[in-house]
């Protein structure tokens, strides 16, 4: 008699198509870029040899039609996850935006202080790299037999392409970075951080 299975602990990672993006994406670049000229230098993050800009970026004008969107897709995950709303609302804490150009990565990293995380993407060419999340467990990889092929229980990472007008929003805890770009183009995106208020 075969035995069952219980698959537990799942980590999801959503993906939301934004559908006015054409119209959405200029204002946003527009500003991104006048940003970058007023302050060249920019933050130092998880960004190599990329441009990162402030944080505050979802207090600006030019952003007040992307935070609906932000804020709607951000309570359709927590609708999914059953979390209770009446006890505690979410905001958006911290958005910035990140410029690479060619040869230009981020690191491995999460974004401590956050409960959700998400990016948008603005500006994908072929070959600009995509975003990739790895197993949150470490001890998964401690040993690894030969495989006849990966599949969602083994495999080490998984790589999502950067695609104009997407966004993804997934646990802030999850280990996450951002393959080289290879485009001679720009790849610019909106990252942002989710956080928890309680309702007293």
């Amino acid at each position: 008699m075969p035995g069952s299975r219980n698959d537990w602990f799942p980590t999801s990672v959503w993906h939301f198509p934004v559908e006015n993006y054409q119209q959405l994406n200029p204002l946003l670049l527009q500003t991104i870029y006048e940003e970058e000229s007023r302050d060249s230098k920019g933050e130092r993050w998880s960004n190599i040899l990329g441009w990162h800009s402030v944080d505050n970026l979802h207090e600006r004008e030019s952003f007040y039609n992307l935070t609906p969107i932000i804020n709607k897709n951000i309570l359709e995950v927590a609708t999914f996850l059953q979390w209770d709303l009446h006890k505690f609302s979410l905001k958006i804490t911290t958005c910035w935006s990140i410029i690479n150009r060619k040869f230009a990565s981020n690191s491995v990293h999460n974004h401590p202080n956050s409960i959700l995380s998400g990016v948008y993407y603005l500006k994908t060419p072929e070959n600009c790299g995509g975003i990739f999340f790895c197993d949150p467990r470490p001890a998964s990889q401690m040993i690894l037999p030969p495989s006849v092929e990966f599949n969602i229980w083994t495999l080490p990472r998984i790589t999502y392409k950067a695609c104009e007008g997407t966004m993804l929003i997934f646990p802030s805890w999850l280990l996450h970075g951002v393959e080289t770009n290879m485009s001679n183009e720009d790849r610019v995106c909106i990252s942002f951080n989710i956080g928890i208020v309680p309702i007293i």
